[in-house]
């Protein structure tokens, strides 16, 4: 089940956000988004780990059809609060989506990857539901900022002291696991110092060759959903004469009643 947000987390997680600092990194988050993902219409989005609904309020301000999951009831509330009755809002885990196979175009998991309890299944199920991309906002291991959580641990009790983090790398490896091969990716990183530093240096972060080295804290990532399966094509009879039998065992082989095989796919 992963860890689930209670209701002090939830809160702290809002007031964060709309801290100075916290509206910073939003808009910092937001802009990665921008430019891995760039969809060229609306699209049918879904939010896997929603939160309070910040990111589905973006979405939906860009013009999309946005839908949000999540296991904590109090975050669901909140989500509520801020986003009223017409955005669909669903209670469940990353692991079991009670969706349809390709029903949203995109799916987003927005720093939830770290608290589900299984990881890879929960990008796996997020493949399995989109159509076109799995949208990735992921905090990376080998970050200043992802150090400094685990120091500060010793000392300080914080919902990411239950948290487990990625790098570019690994997750690469799941998604070519996940899909059978290598796929289109296309990535960017912020916050290469911790976040206190950011109004200090929020010029040098937007210079694209630094959004482009696999260090910074936080990980935007797009995963294009590539086929990798070809359905195997059985040629249908026009004519079989009669008193054949289809021959269960060899597809695409019919043999006449006395037993000898009169036609095959194959020739």
């Amino acid at each position: 089940m992963g860890y689930v947000f209670t209701l002090a987390d939830a809160e702290g997680h809002e007031n964060w956000f709309r801290s100075p600092q916290g509206q910073r990194a939003l808009a910092f988050e937001q802009g990665l988004f921008r430019k891995v993902w760039a969809p060229v219409s609306p699209q049918r989005v879904l939010e896997v780990g929603c939160g309070s609904g910040i990111f589905l309020e973006w979405f939906k301000s860009q013009g999309h059809m946005a839908a949000g999951l999540e296991p904590s009831s109090s975050s669901l509330e909140l989500a509520r609060r801020r986003l009223g009755p017409k955005v669909r809002l669903d209670q469940g885990f990353a692991e079991n989506l009670p969706y349809d196979d390709n029903e949203f175009d995109t799916v987003a998991l927005i720093t939830s990857m770290e608290f589900v309890d299984d990881p890879y299944l929960a990008l796996k199920e997020a493949c399995r539901v989109a159509r076109r991309n799995v949208l990735l906002g992921v905090l990376n291991k080998f970050s200043i900022g992802c150090l400094h959580y685990g120091v500060q641990r010793f000392w300080k009790d914080s919902v990411y002291n239950r948290a487990r983090f990625f790098s570019v790398f690994q997750l690469r490896r799941m998604s070519a696991g996940i899909l059978s091969g290598a796929v289109p990716i296309e990535w960017l990183t912020c916050f290469s110092l911790p976040l206190p530093f950011l109004r200090y240096i929020h010029l040098l972060e937007r210079i694209p060759v630094v959004q482009r080295h696999p260090f910074g804290h936080f990980i935007a990532m797009r995963i294009d959903m590539r086929c990798r399966v070809r359905t195997l094509q059985t040629p249908v009879f026009d004519e079989i004469p009669a008193g054949a039998k289809v021959s269960v065992q060899s597809l695409g082989c019919w043999r006449a009643s006395g037993g000898a095989p009169e036609s095959s796919v194959n020739g």
